[in-house]
């Protein structure tokens, strides 16, 4: 049988996304395309912007990558913004007509405003969008026009959507709250991760020494962007605190963003320089995982973290600050410990707590791979996507 007439049975999944670098949404869009069953969905990934970085590790997975490369220009310049989201929109309908694309869905906030357009103007069978940021807008004065556009648009966009996938049940009470949408539209969906993969990946010596540690050596992990929501900052006044009780102490740091030169100059003036790890983007996160003895999660606001998720997985005892989106994944009992926000004194107590009492700290992590085994596995995820991904769920 050849392809063609082979994909003609197979309903395909054109999903949509900003850009396909190291980040939650753009590894959950990886673990689609790896779990998706092969027998019934044919999967293509279209990014809109530059650097997708994640393009062969999807492609490896079966997954086709498309790459429009387009530099996103602000709103500012309209001339340059509106050619950007024109040729997108054209280039999307020409895929879908082409293609025979059954399914849109939108990841992230350019996608969104495009996917559900081009989708709309092409008829396909289903539009779907996924909710990853609990910050339904961005963090600008709440008279800005461009808000007040934003929330325009997207109340005519959601009428046009079939289903409204938000990733935590706290994004999914705040929709309604911002725009108007019908409420049967909206789906709560929590990320998923591939929790075999994590649970047998071994402590690598190899790794540990090329990244200078010890066996004797407390290691700390945090695995996000660089930027101000995932409260870096805190836990970097943390560790000042801490490596006075654990001078052996290192944190690794996961991640890349447009806060990294002001993060080493905090490192710096806290006097902990050389106690920090910034390892940059990572594609081989199990392995960091496994040199961990606690994983830190200090963010300010999280739909659902990836990273979190894979952290439990891990079975590795976990510090998350007490936000909605974290609250939620750790909510069974003994699951990880919570502290407040913002608040790097609390957070170097509860990192301290868990250093004293390893007994405990091990119980918390055999709990929350539990928890991620019977919960957050992204086969799940998928079963709960599928019936929004077929027609007949839909009149």
């Amino acid at each position: 049988m050849n392809r063609d007439s082979e994909a003609g049975k197979l309903r395909h999944i054109l999903h949509v996304i900003d850009a396909l670098n190291y980040g939650g949404a753009q590894e959950l869009l990886v673990l689609l395309a790896k779990c998706s069953p092969k027998n019934r969905y044919r999967t293509t990934i279209c990014v809109l912007q530059p650097n997708p970085e994640l393009k062969a590790k999807a492609e490896f997975h079966g997954a086709e990558v498309i790459c429009f490369n387009r530099p996103r220009p602000s709103i500012l310049k309209p001339h340059r913004f509106f050619s950007y989201f024109y040729n997108n929109v054209r280039d999307i309908v020409s895929f879908c007509r082409r293609e025979h694309v059954d399914v849109i869905q939108c990841h992230l906030s350019d996608a969104e405003f495009i996917g559900i357009l081009a989708g709309h103007t092409v008829k396909v069978d289903r539009i779907l969008t996924t909710l990853h940021d609990p910050l339904i807008l961005p963090r600008r004065h709440s008279h800005d026009p461009r808000n007040l556009l934003r929330l325009l648009l997207t109340s005519i966009l959601y009428k046009w959507t079939h289903a409204i996938i938000a990733v935590s049940e706290d994004l999914s009470q705040k929709i309604g709250k911002f725009v108007y949408v019908d409420p049967s539209k909206i789906r709560t969906i929590i990320n998923g991760i591939d929790v075999d993969s994590l649970r047998t990946t071994p402590y690598s010596k190899q790794l540990a020494t090329q990244l200078g540690l010890g066996p004797e050596q407390k290691v700390l992990l945090t695995a996000a962007r660089l930027t101000l929501q995932k409260g870096h900052v805190y836990l970097i006044d943390a560790m000042a605190r801490l490596v006075k009780d654990y001078p052996g102490i290192r944190l690794l740091l996961a991640g890349e963003g447009e806060l990294k030169e002001e993060l080493i100059s905090r490192c710096a003036s806290m006097g902990v320089l050389g106690h920090v790890q910034f390892l940059g983007g990572r594609p081989d996160m199990a392995d960091i995982l496994a040199l961990a003895d606690i994983f830190v999660l200090p963010s300010l606001w999280e739909g659902t973290s990836i990273a979190l998720l894979e952290a439990m997985a891990a079975a590795k005892p976990i510090v998350a600050t007490d936000i909605p989106g974290s609250r939620e994944v750790l909510s069974s009992p003994k699951c990880g410990v919570l502290v407040p926000p913002g608040d790097s004194s609390t957070l170097a107590e509860a990192i301290s707590y868990l250093f004293e009492h390893p007994e405990t700290a091990c119980e918390y992590g055999r709990t929350a791979g539990r928890v991620a085994g019977e919960r957050f596995d992204v086969r799940q995820i998928i079963t709960q996507l599928e019936p929004l991904w077929q027609k007949q769920c839909f009149p």
